[in-house]
């Protein structure tokens, strides 16, 4: 079951044991009502109903479904509710106000012919990423740059603009409606082009969602492969040294657009392959969990085992991304410096 905000655009996915309480959920209705129902319900102690209405209302008051002010907590409870949200300042540049139609198109190919054109667009997005590290790391000439380094905020927008176009050409083939685009700004301050494709949620099939949300990354590797070619390729040495630059750029964009740690493209293909909604906030809240020994969320306390371990896999990824991005970067650094 989803839950949806229209103010923030944003979708909820409550658990099994969660549903119960969305018809009871009205205006005038208490926790005191909520723990009656479930005791009344299962025939159990009104302790253990409390405890469980008192999980589930605390979770869904932290997705800001609730205007509730939320009970104090701990400095390590507000320590993990810090790292699990990131704040997020958004510019409305364009608005939908259509119906959020979502029905997804029907599927002309095989499952076959599906799994060999992922393989092969994956294998393309690999070949132009390595074509781009290579381009960065033997090309890259920051003296040679000169007066065209004015060109690379204009050529960062112009990928960027194509980045998010990718997803909202995506969206509309499957038939999503797009409610708004604008530029958000992550921590209020670093700005950023954004294409709001929440009702690609309401989608019945994994795939289209899976192909909405890589479509950028796709346009990131590819363009960082075209900077890096031209770089190899340029006998011109501003032009040779401006395509390095480039690459370099769009090969550091694609690691922060895959990075699991932030709302970004990877974290929603997370999302989008497991059916999981708001998949690293819960991670996040579980692994610190376990790691601070805070008390487990109704979510928690329901998850199932396969549940737990994706979260796990969570953190393992995640520590991954961080050395894969730290080796990368020494190198360019390394290369940078001769």
């Amino acid at each position: 079951m989803l839950l949806y905000r229209n103010d923030t655009g944003r979708y909820f996915r409550l658990g099994r044991s969660s549903r119960m309480f969305v018809p009871h959920l009205q205006k005038g209705t208490t926790p005191r009502f909520l723990v009656q129902q479930v005791s009344d319900s299962f025939q159990v102690r009104e302790s253990a109903a409390a405890r469980t209405v008192t999980r589930f209302l605390a979770e869904i008051r932290e997705m800001g479904l609730l205007d509730v002010p939320p009970p104090a907590r701990g400095l390590r409870g507000r320590f993990a509710r810090a790292l699990a949200e990131i704040p997020m300042g958004r510019l409305v540049l364009v608005r939908d106000s259509s119906p959020p139609a979502a029905v997804g198109r029907q599927a002309t190919w095989g499952s076959l012919a599906r799994v060999v054109a992922g393989a092969f667009v994956g294998v393309i997005a690999l070949l132009a990423v390595g074509v781009a590290v290579l381009g960065a790391t033997w090309r890259l000439d920051i003296g040679a740059l000169g007066g065209a380094s004015v060109a690379i905020p204009l050529i960062l927008l112009l990928h960027l603009t194509l980045h998010e176009a990718g997803h909202w050409l995506a969206c509309r083939f499957y038939g999503v409606t797009v409610p708004e685009a604008g530029i958000a700004f992550w921590f209020w301050v670093l700005p950023r082009p954004y294409v709001d494709r929440s009702h690609a949620y309401r989608l019945a099939r994994r795939t289209p969602l899976v192909v909405i949300t890589v479509s950028g990354i796709v346009i990131d590797a590819v363009n960082a492969g075209i900077a890096g070619a031209v770089a190899l390729a340029a006998d011109d040495p501003t032009l040779r040294a401006l395509a390095a630059a480039m690459a370099y750029i769009l090969v550091m964009t694609l690691a922060n657009d895959v990075n699991p740690l932030l709302p970004s493209d990877g974290l929603h293909a997370i999302e989008a392959a497991t059916g999981q909604l708001a998949f690293r906030r819960r991670a996040i809240q579980y692994l610190l969990t376990l790691l601070l020994r805070l008390p487990s969320s109704h979510h928690q306390e329901f998850a199932g085992r396969r549940l737990r371990l994706m979260y796990l896999g969570y953190g393992v990824l995640s520590l991954g991304y961080l050395a894969a991005v730290v080796l990368l970067f020494a190198r360019l650094v390394a290369s940078v410096g001769g």
